[in-house]
């Protein structure tokens, strides 16, 4: 599948596609027979959909779960995350991180922002919920000696 459809972008794309029609059935994206392609063009042109193949980035960064597995070993029984929700849903992810058990510190709609305390048993859990784009955990800051 994924070769008839590298194809068919390859002959759409150099000008050479045809519309793939099936005796009295509707268009197909693309066809293959033998080792010819043909291509419509929705298929340069059609919306994406969703298939098993697409990765969901992960919304917890890799650096924010070495951060919590130290605090974990520190002894920590809660951690600060800081995430970013989607447009729209920074009211409604509140409520559910409330719901886990997470104490919300601060939060502004207009900026899809929202830092939480939770538990940290809860917080990969927290940083997947409904309406969360991005989130990662707070690390405390380290300043330097600021004397020149």
């Amino acid at each position: 599948m994924v070769a008839a459809v590298l194809g068919a972008v390859a002959l759409g794309t150099a000008g050479c596609g045809q519309a793939a029609q099936q005796s009295g059935a509707q268009q197909t994206g693309a066809q293959q027979t033998g080792a010819e392609v043909t291509a419509s063009p929705h298929v340069l042109t059609g919306p994406a959909s969703a298939t098993s193949e697409v990765q969901v980035s992960p919304k917890l960064s890799p650096h924010g779960k070495d951060v919590l597995a130290q605090a974990e070993r520190a002894g920590a029984t809660s951690v600060v995350l800081t995430i970013a929700t989607e447009p729209g849903a920074t009211e409604r992810t509140v409520a559910d991180l409330q719901r886990l058990g997470a104490t919300v510190e601060a939060s502004d709609a207009t900026i899809g922002y929202v830092r939480v305390s939770v538990p940290i048993a809860l917080a990969e859990r927290a940083a997947s919920a409904e309406g969360v784009r991005q989130a990662d955990v707070d690390e405390p800051l380290s300043y330097g000696d600021p004397t020149p």
